[in-house]
């Protein structure tokens, strides 16, 4: 018998449960589970759904010859350091690689963003960032912890004390009247 839950061992489905909280941002709903957790409440099975999913494009700047050659140039000159290091760490008595492999990554990785600009040269002339952002963040909880979740976190009062029968005051009965 396993002890992980269906979706700890990647299953691609919605958590089942009760949405207990909703928020505008990642950030808030992010807080609230952070309150969960440090009211030593149970949180096992707690998850943030995100939900009305968007795609956003920020369009950062133009692209030209010049800004696609000097990425190009910082990517393969990081890359040709990272590789001139490790061959220096492999093989000490090779330090002239360490030299030499930062200036050929600079080199290729100038021509192979060159290269791969000029082939979608009319398609995309600007260079951008992609998001996937949320436009609400559900906090859905197990039922069995849906209720105690939902206290925590503020969304509704303290639920009220259930009494026992043999916790019921009895009213004393009243005293009939003497003629």
């Amino acid at each position: 018998m396993s002890i992980l839950q269906p979706s700890d061992r990647g299953e691609q489905r919605l958590p089942d449960g009760v949405v207990v909280a909703s928020f505008p941002t990642y950030a808030e709903a992010q807080a609230a589970v952070n309150k969960v957790s440090e009211a030593e409440a149970e949180i096992r099975g707690l998850a943030i759904v995100g939900n009305d999913l968007k795609l956003v494009e920020r369009v950062m700047g133009r692209l030209t010859w010049g800004k696609v050659a000097f990425n190009g140039m910082v990517r393969g000159l990081m890359f040709g350091v990272f590789f001139g290091l490790a061959i220096y760490l492999l093989m000490p008595e090779s330090l002239q690689s360490a030299f030499i492999l930062p200036l050929l990554g600079a080199a290729m990785g100038i021509i192979l963003a060159i290269v791969t600009h000029a082939m979608t040269r009319k398609r995309r002339e600007f260079s951008s960032v992609q998001q996937v952002m949320a436009t609400r963040y559900d906090i859905v909880a197990p039922q069995e912890i849906a209720g105690k979740t939902m206290h925590v976190i503020g969304q509704r009062a303290a639920a009220a004390p259930v009494t026992t029968p043999a916790e019921v005051p009895v009213a004393p009965a009243p005293e009939s009247p003497q003629a």
